[in-house]
């Protein structure tokens, strides 16, 4: 499975995740060893999400 790095944008803290699907508009991943779902939205060359009042960043 693809995998890529996400950022929490308030921490700086990263992790690894699974690649669910990924477009030239989202990308759907999951934090590696859990269960938990986040998608990123295109925003220029970075996808940005959020999940519980926290901002990710990836670059796919």
């Amino acid at each position: 499975m693809r995998q890529t790095i996400i950022k929490n944008i308030a921490t700086g803290i990263a992790k690894n995740c699974d690649i669910l699907k990924k477009n030239d508009n989202f990308l759907e991943v999951v934090l590696e060893g859990t269960t938990i779902k986040i998608i990123l939205k295109k925003k220029g060359e970075i996808y940005v999400g959020s999940y519980k009042d926290m901002e990710f960043t990836s670059l796919g």
